[in-house]
């Protein structure tokens, strides 16, 4: 039996990443070689990815391939390893989690020859509303979540003596929707007076990742009476069990049977057959017949469920078994149809807000840091070195890789010469006269490190770029090295997800009026203090002016959609990350009525 992966354990390191890997066994001399990332929740969540360990480790076992498992704290983190993961010799790489959706989507093009899976998968549509297909070599897995938690809500509806039900969601998103839907439903289709108590965690990965927040919530909602909670919200659930234990309530696991994690006190588990799914796409590919394509399984296809066994069925009635088998029949026949939507509304607490923007503004620092040590240790190797030569393209190619934002990495010499440029589909600046742009006056005056103000790249986005001196042994200054990259590139995987489902618009504003990052991605290079499209809005215009003098703070600013309608009010805070004496503005924007007061 041999250890896998040990260079794929080199090539983390190489990166710096913080992942974990750990070693799974094989057996065959030339086996199929897969890549299984988690999600934010990562192995021991007792659910969602435990489920996708075991149908690996099942492919390990009887197919003999070779697996590596990779978990992410943060987006940064998860960006270093799926990039690592694609730049690596594996023919197969899954991701766990809807996350992995737009990345996948854009590295199975790049990469033709791998195989991709997301488990999860988040489909895009066209603007007609027509779905775009995944490409050809990435397998989209879906779930009918909503149909198993049709399925579990009744059996909570028909079990509880209170005519009092909860629901704990981990991060409010589109998929943990789907959950709530179901469930909702579910239990208003057999006891329609059911009262039901639902809370999300929080809009982060870190909801799936806080038992402590999830046995307040469940705590809360069994002194309110409700005497059955069902929690789709990953390592968060451990604290439901925690409170079910001790309150001597039931809970409802989700994904895998949890039935361990309260003995005696879990009603039943809603089944998503994960690790089924991850086995059949793994089992595909050894075979020679893996195909890709957004593939749904709900109840018709066995891909969800609900726990019925000799651990709970004297805690589930005969009766009420056959009334929910009647229901899943109907299901899969189609004659009743379970909605994958519900009345929800997102609304946050003002300091979730704040943590919210804390967190963001900590991930972006910590990015830039990171990019910005990887230039100091570039520039340090090449003092002394030739800046044009093999060593040196050398050094911008590893850059390159190891920062997926990176736009292109340049060597300059001491007159402001581009010398040598990685890609080399970006050689044709080779020979550029740099030496009048702003920065470089500073680098040259300065021979200290420098990180540009936004401006319109060449290779098309917006960009910004930081330069680190470069010297001889005699300590005299030779030119310099440099990273490209746009904030929107960077920006995008953290702020995205957060701002795609939350009630809040984020943007990142030099102190001179310009957005270098918005959401709203028609907002980028625009100045606040200068451009038309904001002269009507005079008390925003004063808001960023505040924002530029102040590092850190709040306000409100109004204004009006229509002439003669009330005004509308939104909050804005506002925190600061800064490199190398240049200050960006991290700044998040709500409407009054998308906060808890």
């Amino acid at each position: 039996m041999k250890k896998a992966w040990v260079l794929f354990l080199c090539w983390l390191i190489l990166l710096g990443s913080p992942a974990v890997v750990q070693d799974a066994k094989a057996q065959d001399s030339s086996p199929l070689k897969v890549v299984l990332i988690f999600d934010m929740g990562g192995r021991g969540d007792g659910g969602f990815n435990d489920s996708a360990y075991s149908g690996m480790e099942k492919a390990v076992a009887e197919l003999g391939v070779k697996a590596v498992y990779v978990e992410h704290k943060r987006n940064l983190e998860l960006d270093y390893a799926v990039s690592g993961a694609a730049a690596s010799d594996a023919e197969m790489i899954i991701g766990v989690g809807f996350a992995f959706s737009e990345k996948f989507d854009h590295l199975a093009g790049r990469h033709p020859d791998k195989k991709f899976v997301v488990v999860d998968y988040s489909a895009n549509y066209d603007e007609r509303g027509n779905l775009i297909s995944p490409p050809p070599n990435l397998a989209g897995l879906t779930f009918r979540e909503e149909e198993g938690s049709f399925l579990v809500g009744a059996i909570a509806a028909l079990k509880s003596r209170s005519g009092k039900i909860g629901f704990i969601g981990g991060m409010d998103s589109p998929i943990i929707r789907k959950f709530q839907a179901g469930y909702e439903a579910g239990a208003k289709a057999v006891r329609p007076g059911i009262r039901i108590y639902s809370r999300y965690a929080g809009i982060t990965g870190q909801a799936f990742r806080d038992p402590r927040k999830g046995y307040r919530i469940a705590v809360s909602m069994y002194k309110n009476g409700a005497d059955v909670i069902y929690h789709a919200a990953g390592e968060t659930g451990a604290g439901l069990f925690q409170a079910a234990r001790k309150m001597n309530r039931l809970a409802i696991g989700a994904d895998i049977d949890q039935s361990a994690q309260a003995p005696g006190r879990v009603l039943t588990s809603m089944l998503k057959n994960i690790d089924g799914a991850v086995f059949e796409a793994v089992q595909s590919c050894a075979h020679g017949n893996f195909s890709g394509g957004l593939k749904t399984l709900g109840l018709k296809e066995r891909g969800v469920g609900f726990v019925y066994n000799n651990q709970n069925k004297k805690l589930i009635p005969e009766s009420i078994h056959q009334q929910v088998q009647a229901l899943r029949a109907k299901i899969v026949s189609g004659e009743l149809a379970v909605p994958e939507a519900s009345g929800h509304r997102t609304a946050l607490s003002r300091q979730e807000l704040r943590d919210l923007l804390s967190r963001l503004q900590s991930e972006i620092q910590t990015t830039l840091n990171r990019l910005d040590n990887d230039l100091r240790h570039g520039a340090k190797v090449l003092a002394g070195k030739d800046l044009r030569g093999d060593f040196a393209r050398g050094i911008l190619q590893g850059l390159y890789r190891a920062n997926p934002y990176i736009i292109d990495c340049e060597t300059v010499s001491d007159s402001g010469i581009m010398l040598a440029v990685e890609p080399p589909a970006h050689r044709s600046s080779e020979g550029a006269d740099i030496s009048r742009q702003s920065h470089m006056v500073r680098l040259f005056k300065t021979h200290t490190p420098v990180l540009s103000g936004s401006f319109q790249s060449v290779e098309g986005p917006r960009a910004v770029v930081i330069h680190h001196p470069v010297f001889l042994k005699d300590r005299k200054f030779s030119g310099s090295v440099s990273a490209l990259f746009a904030p929107e590139y960077l920006l995008s995987s953290m702020i995205g997800p957060i701002a795609a489902y939350m009630p809040v618009s984020i943007f990142l504003m030099q102190t001179d009026g310009l957005f270098i990052y918005d959401v709203d991605a028609k907002q980028i290079g625009l100045n606040i203090f200068t451009d038309p499209l904001y002269q009507p809005f005079p008390e925003l215009i004063a808001l960023c002016r505040r924002m530029a003098d102040t590092r850190e703070g709040s306000g409100v600013y109004r204004f009006y959609r229509k002439v003669g309608e009330a005004p509308i009010f939104k909050t804005v805070e506002w925190r600061t990350v800064e490199l190398h004496g240049t200050p960006w503005r991290l700044a998040a924007a709500f409407a009054g009525d998308g906060v808890e007061r």
